[in-house]
């Protein structure tokens, strides 16, 4: 697996220096910009992944008497561009394979014609540099660790740069190597490691994870991400983001953070003992909803995109698994009802059951089991059962409150008048004993 790491060199270059590497920059990004605007028009026709030495000599600057720095801008703009057009491209795959099977399409065609990709702007990337433009000198005994001597940068410039190690480097510079590449910004530079892959862990429980924005994690065996020092949970950082000017220098600052938490957040956790975690999976939860609003600063993706990173670094199986109807089920007797979550808390609203639970809590129980998968032509979705009379949803499947039998694994089975049916399911109903099923809508005991 690959990792990095950031270095902050900017506060150890004199002002010559550092000006020298913004000019460094500045030139770089110009020439992939320049690449970029070549290549924009003819993508759809050729799909460029690398151009040839024809185009990389046709632009300018003043870094392009250096053939090497020219190549690598027309590398980076060549994948830059592809990163664009790569998910249209899976959704027109999809498409046309939609049409030739037969089915319906419609939908798919509008998020097509909706989001039509733009040319990118290279204003903010950071160059990618090979081993062919830096060398690297240890410092045995010194106050900097690292001496970095970036080299064919066009004009005969030359830069070095200190760097100092720090917890993270020496970690992944412990388990794997060094590779040779990195990536430069003005303020920092990204050294990159390729680390043996840790395998997957075969002895442990699993557990179910469900993300929310007053906690950014909550686990099936009660672990749940906590406050800062600072008092900073999610919720509070997404309700600071929400007041900030959007592309300000505040907006940019808070963002970083809400970023910082997420990761400081989950690696608080323990997943020694845990060898798979299964996650909601969630997609367009934002839709509709005001962009000013804290909700619309929830950045599950960062959690989701953390969540893996420790599967990795710490052997887990990650399983994302879909989160419909999860929210509202009753972990202890499998009753869903819209009016079973309010908020944060979860009450059962079946007079038999009553269960009461945090409701983050309550879904990642729901997560952790393995549950009768609903597609969405079925008719608890078209009657709207789960904010009208409500049904019962087990391993073995989906059951109306007096016994009779919605859908079944089983095709012998029509109904689950035998309570040992319904309730012997190992690992999916904590109920102590069985008790009789009335007929009738549940009401709020």
């Amino acid at each position: 697996m690959i990792r990095s790491t950031k270095h902050h060199f900017s506060k150890y270059l004199n002002e010559e220096k550092g000006s020298l590497v913004k000019r460094v920059i500045d030139d770089y990004r110009s020439m992939v910009q320049k690449y970029v605007n070549i290549i924009w028009n003819d993508y759809k026709k050729r799909g460029w992944n690398m151009l040839s030495s024809d185009i990389c000599n046709r632009i300018s600057s003043r870094s392009s008497n250096n053939s090497r720095l020219r190549q690598a801008a027309a590398k980076q703009a060549c994948s830059t561009v592809n990163s664009v057009f790569a998910k249209q491209n899976k959704r027109i795959y999809m498409m046309n394979k939609l049409r030739k099977e037969g089915k319906e399409f419609k939908y798919l065609q509008r998020t097509i014609d909706r989001f039509q990709p733009k040319r990118p702007s290279t204003d903010q990337i950071n160059p990618v540099l090979d081993s062919r433009f830096f060398d690297i000198k240890e410092s045995e005994n010194g106050y900097f660790d690292l001496f970095l001597r970036l080299s064919s940068l066009g004009n005969k410039r030359k830069i070095i740069i200190p760097i100092k190690h720090h917890k993270q480097s020496r970690k992944w510079l412990s388990q794997g190597i060094l590779k040779k590449s990195i990536s430069i910004n003005e303020k920092y530079i990204i050294f990159f490691y390729d680390v043996p892959d840790i395998p997957k862990k075969k002895e442990g429980i699993i557990v179910g994870a469900d993300q929310g924005i007053n906690t950014c994690l909550t686990l099936s065996d009660t672990q749940t991400t906590k406050k800062d020092i600072n008092g900073y949970d999610l919720k509070k950082i997404c309700e600071k983001l929400a007041r900030k000017k959007s592309g300000s220098k505040s907006f940019v600052k808070t963002s970083s953070h809400r970023k910082n938490h997420i990761n400081w957040a989950l690696n608080q956790l323990d997943f020694n003992n845990i060898k798979e975690v299964r996650l909601e999976k969630i997609k367009n939860i934002k839709k509709g909803r005001s962009n000013r609003g804290k909700l619309a600063h929830w950045t599950y993706p960062d959690i989701r995109t953390k969540l893996s990173s420790l599967s990795e670094i710490k052997g887990f199986n990650l399983i994302e698994q879909d989160n419909k109807f999860r929210s509202q089920r009753c972990s202890k007797c499998g009753w869903v009802h819209k009016l079973n979550r309010d908020r944060e808390t979860f009450k059962c609203v079946n007079a038999i059951c009553g269960f009461t639970a945090n409701a983050d809590l309550n879904a990642a129980l729901n997560h952790s089991i393995v549950l009768y998968d609903i597609p969405y032509n079925h008719r608890v979705w078209k009657e709207h059962m789960n904010r009208t009379s409500g049904f019962y949803w087990k391993k073995n499947g989906l059951c109306e409150l007096d016994g009779k039998l919605i859908v079944s694994h089983n095709p012998k089975k029509d109904s689950f008048n035998e309570l040992s049916d319904y309730y012997s399911v190992e690992g999916d109903s904590w109920l102590d004993e069985p008790v009789e099923i009335k007929h009738g809508n549940p009401s709020k005991p």
